[in-house]
């Protein structure tokens, strides 16, 4: 019996496709999916080249400059150049400050150009200083914990938005189409059963649909990004979260044909059902987490740094008042025995950073576990929406959401920790950065999150789909065993 469903199956499947091939319906939904899908790995592997040659610009140039501090400290301990106070490669407050920085630098992930996600909302690089951790907050807009749903044109949004109307499009009237044409009760009068009937049409746009959304863009990345395929796991977990996703939104189909409304009502309700699951649902739980968790004040940070700034400028104002002693006595900018008499001014400033730094970084602390307890609640609740569960699972592979964002930033606060662990105790000793300490400044290395770490999130994100998935399934199931031909 099963055998013989089975080739009904393939029968229906054949001749469905045989209908959507003379119809002008799958033909423009097919040809605006691709275009769609077209542009969008246009626009995400364009933004991910353009983000790839600015980082490694950004790397040669800091080459290129340590290398040219290290030429000219060698030609002032050779006596062939006199020092500039602020240009001084010998002097350790330089070195630490904007003179020697370095950048650090998060490189774009195997599968970046199918999610660009948060790359417009949180840097990749940042420019490390000896200053307080608050220079790197300044383009983070940390009250805002849902930044899951925003950002540029991609194969994220085009799945997550799109692909469902898609569905819909082609589906709507699954049923109720052969129901109001007449061609239902023939169809079963014949040796086959409803929901063989339903599993042959559903393949079909299935095929269809995920053929181009799952296909296509690994035919792209395989000629614009080879290395996305050298990862099979990670693409393999991608084309399951996309497969679950469409999966959800076509069972949502079949249970809505299932009750046996006109075509009109079905897309109706499927139209509503979008919106509320992928537009209204997301910005109610943004609410909720906000209300719930509330992030502290932007504006009170930046008031608070300020008036930090301004009281440790007012303990060290002697210092910044202090006469440049190379005026008229070049040679104290020269080390001498390994030590280096610096400027009060350079003192000051470097006083005042670390002053700054230690006094905010209670507020920094509370910023950082105030953030990561909002994007907890999200994480947690985020299953009340299939779009959000299948953007996430998206983002994580492909290295821009923001688990990797957190992880790079617990990176940057070691490499800034590093950083001034190296200089301030020559700061504080007055000693000179020699031609050997060089090869021992502080430099950022990317270690990327463990595969079983991302692949465990796209797998919670297939899971978080394929429950209400089944709950769906058996209302319909249960709905089709009640479906009345008339």
């Amino acid at each position: 019996m099963q055998a013989f469903q089975f080739q009904r199956f393939r029968m229906v499947a054949r001749q469905e496709l045989r209908l959507l091939l003379k119809e002008r319906s799958l033909w423009w939904v097919g040809g605006l999916f691709l275009l769609l899908i077209g542009y969008a790995l246009f626009n995400g592997v364009l933004q991910t080249t353009q983000r790839d040659s600015a980082q490694a610009a950004l790397v040669a140039a800091d080459g290129q400059a340590r290398a040219g501090q290290l030429a000219q400290l060698q030609r002032i301990m050779a006596g062939t150049e006199t020092p500039t106070p602020f240009g001084n490669p010998a002097n350790p407050a330089n070195m630490a400050g904007g003179l020697g920085a370095h950048y650090a630098v998060m490189p774009s992930a195997a599968l970046a150009p199918v999610a660009l996600g948060q790359t417009d909302l949180f840097p990749s690089q940042f420019k490390v200083t000896h200053q307080s951790k608050v220079n790197f907050l300044h383009n983070n807009d940390i009250e805002n914990p849902w930044h899951l749903l925003s950002g540029h044109f991609d194969l994220a949004f085009v799945v997550v938005y799109l692909l469902p109307l898609l569905i819909f499009a082609l589906s709507y009237n699954l049923l109720s189409g052969e129901k109001e044409d007449g061609t239902l009760r023939l169809l079963l009068s014949q040796p086959l059963a409803l929901p063989t009937l339903i599993a042959g049409k559903i393949a079909v746009r299935a095929a269809v649909l995920l053929g181009a959304a799952v296909l296509v863009p690994l035919a792209v990345l395989l000629v614009a990004r080879p290395q996305a395929l050298a990862l099979p796991g990670a693409t393999l977990w991608w084309a399951l979260v996309v497969g679950a996703y469409a999966l959800f939104w076509f069972t949502a189909v079949v249970a809505v044909n299932a009750f046996g409304r006109s075509s009109a009502t079905n897309a109706m309700v499927l139209i509503i059902g979008w919106v509320v699951l992928v537009l209204v649902v997301p910005v109610l739980l943004n609410i909720a987490v906000t209300h719930t968790s509330p992030a502290p004040s932007r504006a009170e940070l930046a008031t608070r740094t300020r008036v930090v700034t301004a009281q440790a400028m007012s303990q060290n104002a002697a210092l910044l008042a202090t006469d440049y002693e190379h005026v008229d006595k070049p040679d104290v900018l020269v080390p001498k025995d390994g030590r280096l008499a610096m400027s009060g001014r350079a003192m000051a400033n470097y006083r005042i950073q670390r002053q700054v730094d230690d006094t905010l970084q209670p507020e920094l602390d509370r910023f950082d576990a105030q953030q990561a307890q909002q994007q907890a609640l999200v994480a947690r609740w985020s299953a009340v929406s299939p779009a959000a569960v299948a953007y996430e699972g998206i983002t994580a592979l492909a290295g821009t959401g923001h688990s990797r964002n957190a992880w790079f930033m617990a990176q940057i606060t070691a490499y800034h920790q590093a950083w001034k662990d190296f200089f301030f105790p020559r700061i504080d000793g007055g000693l000179a950065i020699t031609e050997a300490d060089f090869a021992h400044i502080p430099a950022f290395a990317w270690r990327d999150e463990a595969p079983g770490t991302v692949q465990a999130q796209a797998a919670r994100a297939v899971l978080q789909l394929l429950l209400p998935t089944l709950v769906l399934l058996g209302v319909a199931l249960w709905r089709l065993r009640r479906y009345r031909l008339v």
